[in-house]
């Protein structure tokens, strides 16, 4: 076997040492690993054991007339000496040399003769065993017994039991496989010993091949003995390094150039192929990823954001590179639902590049502006037309009034008393309407806002109890405000009516003050079931309402009250309530005092 290894390369013999090795290890494992040994050895046991069994009951059969019986002899010997009887009629019949235990068990009697092994869980199989006249094979943890049963003409008389202990069973067979298994492992170490050797000398031959490629000038007479497949591959490499050398300094430049035109672009920019790996990004983008380097480059981004498959960017990724056209859209959760993003998407041959640009801070500019515009539109359409609309309804008011005096039918003062109130009505919305087109903060004074609260609680509360409902104030000391009170009074009213209309009988809601930061914040709470997520982005826009007789312009002018005083109004909600709060920048306000901007 050396000399037909010393002909072949390296290469060539550790391919014949592990093609033997893997032989011998399938050889060795189909003749003493098969599936099915253990289960014959099982089976033999089994029908040795029934041999032995059927045996002894033929024996017993032909001398069953010698055994005694409880009703034969009951009037003649004792049970006891029935006992001595059946062990002295049945012993000799069990003394044969066999290889395992065997046993007579006398139902009438209750007692068991055997021979060899003491059988110890006799109730145990006579429980398994249920009277039953058939030939059964029991298995316990530490035997394995096959039952005979010996039968009369008047029904069961016994058993026959041969059973063997695992012990007698698996010592056999358990030598056979330790020989087996110490010759398997003898034969794998050797193979291992022998790869191993052949492993360590191709490793030292290519690392010296390796060297020759790495410097040439160095080691231009590598030897090819051992591996003499590696001499055409040497001469073509050797024949090319020197130009890809110079081709890798012109890419590592382009490369760089590359890099730095991309982080030069303020949007964030990434590359990906067809199997979702990042192939590039620039600082913008690892901003957003908000993880290292080691976890980004050439990884896949659907296993680095597993969320990332859900959002409308992905979607148009996917198209991307089915239909290979561009893409342009505006939709959030790039990387994070809370932004928007401006996206364009590019397809090249081996993936697609996309450029991203957080618009969130315009969109929300964009939207403040339209509503802004919106409350200036109705404002001036309210101060155009209120006057022009009050006039005449306080006429008709007045005619129904004096008529109202006159009428007698129940029925007619009925309609009478609801177009008054129609009106009445018609006159608040006016009211309203004039309260939107205020662009001045009228009269206002430095006073604490927790005294306008104290003044305006008892009305509110009495609102409160009317709806079997619970006001609580939680004041904390603030500093003076620059304040107009009747229109803080107007706001703090509508944000408590809206709560006390949500808030379920027996709730209650919270009227809150309290400095964050530099900030004087407002915040009323009540114990509703939250606003939906979809009605969410209209709160404010005038008109808007979700009740039956609302008028949409409540939260309006609340928002241009707060704009008036410098103010910001915001809301949370979820499924525990809306909390509603105005926060007053307190050095702002004061600084438009000192400035001559406030009366």
């Amino acid at each position: 076997m050396s000399r037909v290894f010393l002909k072949k390369s390296i290469i060539q013999s550790t391919i014949f040492s592990i093609t033997i090795s893997v032989f011998m290890i399938m050889m060795l494992l189909m003749l003493f690993f098969g599936k099915t040994f253990w289960e014959k050895e099982s089976v033999k046991l089994e029908y040795d054991l029934l041999t032995i069994a059927l045996d002894v009951k033929q024996t017993i059969d032909s001398n069953l007339h010698l055994i005694p019986s409880c009703q034969d002899d009951v009037n003649v010997l004792s049970r006891t000496q029935q006992m001595v009887k059946l062990d002295k009629v049945v012993k000799p019949l069990l003394q044969e040399k066999r290889p395992y235990s065997v046993a007579y068990y006398d139902l009438e009697l209750g007692w068991m003769v055997s021979e060899g092994k003491q059988l110890e869980s006799v109730e145990a199989v006579l429980v398994d065993l249920h009277d039953t006249s058939e030939i059964k094979v029991l298995n316990y943890d530490y035997i394995t017994l096959v039952s005979v049963p010996v039968q009369l003409e008047k029904g069961l008389k016994g058993y026959v039991w041969a059973y063997a202990t695992k012990s007698e069973f698996e010592l056999g067979p358990f030598t056979g496989y330790s020989i087996s298994f110490s010759l398997l492992f003898l034969s794998i170490g050797i193979i291992i010993i022998l790869i191993q050797k052949f492993m360590k000398e191709i490793q030292h031959q290519l690392e010296e091949f390796s060297e020759s490629i790495v410097h040439p000038e160095t080691n231009l007479s590598w030897n090819f003995h051992g591996l003499p497949e590696l001499k055409p591959v040497f001469d073509k490499i050797a024949g090319y390094t020197q130009e890809l050398s110079a081709i890798n300094e012109e890419l590592g430049a382009s490369q760089r150039r590359f890099t730095q035109i991309m982080e030069g672009i303020s949007d964030g920019l990434f590359s990906i192929d067809r199997e979702w790996r990042l192939l590039f990004y620039n600082d913008v983008a690892k901003k957003y990823f908000d993880k290292p380097d080691e976890e980004l480059k050439m990884k896949n981004i659907l296993e680095i954001f597993p969320s990332f498959s859900n959002t409308v960017t992905y979607q148009y990724i996917a198209e991307v590179f089915i239909t290979a056209e561009p893409a342009y859209f505006e939709a959030d959760g790039m990387m994070t639902s809370e932004r928007i993003f401006h996206t364009s998407i590019y397809p090249f041959e081996e993936g697609i590049t996309v450029f991203f640009r957080d618009i969130t801070e315009q969109r929300q500019q964009q939207h403040e502006m339209a509503r802004l515009e919106r409350l200036n539109l109705v404002g001036q359409m309210a101060a155009g037309i209120s006057h022009e609309i009050r006039n005449p309804l306080t006429t008709v008011k007045g005619f129904l009034q004096l008529r109202g005096i006159k009428v007698t039918d129940p029925d007619e003062k009925e309609y009478n008393d609801l177009m008054i109130s129609e009106i009445d009505r018609a006159n608040t919305i006016i009211s309203e309407f004039l309260s939107l087109a205020k662009d001045n903060m009228g009269s206002t004074q430095e006073q604490d806002i927790n005294q306008i609260i104290y003044r305006i609680f008892p009305m509110i509360q009495a609102d409160a109890n009317n709806g079997n409902k619970d006001l609580i104030l939680n004041l904390n000391p603030l500093p003076s405000l620059w304040l107009n009170e009747n229109e803080i009074r107007q706001l703090l009213l509508n944000f408590v009516r809206n709560a006390l209309e949500v808030t379920p009988q027996g709730g209650c809601v919270i009227i809150q003050t309290y400095e964050d930061r530099n900030n004087v914040v407002l915040a009323v709470k009540d114990q509703g079931c939250g606003i939906p997520e979809e009605i969410r982005d209209k709160i404010g826009t005038p008109f808007f309402t979700t009740k039956e007789s609302g008028t949409g312009l409540g939260i309006a002018i609340s928002m241009g009250i707060a704009h008036r005083h410098n103010a910001e109004l915001t809301f949370d909600t979820g499924d525990q309530g809306t909390t509603f709060k105005v926060i007053f920048k307190r050095r702002n306000i004061l600084g438009k005092k000192d400035e001559g901007e406030l009366s």
